[in-house]
C-alpha cells in the first residue's frame, strides 16, 4: 500500500516518525528532480522560470530537512 501524503494523519504525524517523512522527503525530492528537468528541457522562452524557481526552493527546504 502506498502512503497518502496529502492526508491529514500524515501531515500531523509524530516526531517518533521521522523514517517515514524523511521517506516522503526523498521521494518528493526526487519528484522535483524530474519536474524541474522536464521545465528546464522545455523552457526556450523563459517562460516557465517562476515554476523553476518554486522547484529550486522546494528543494532547497528538503535537503535541509534531511540533514
Amino acid at each position: 500500500m502506498i502512503p497518502d501524503y496529502h492526508s491529514d494523519d500524515f501531515a500531523t504525524a509524530r516526531l517518533e516518525d521521522t523514517v517515514s517523512l524523511r521517506s516522503a522527503a526523498r521521494e518528493a525530492r526526487a519528484t522535483l528532480y524530474a519536474v524541474l528537468n522536464r521545465l528546464e528541457l522545455n523552457d526556450l522562452d523563459g517562460e516557465e522560470q517562476p515554476y523553476i524557481d518554486d522547484c529550486l526552493g522546494a528543494l532547497a527546504i528538503l535537503e535541509e530537512a534531511l540533514r
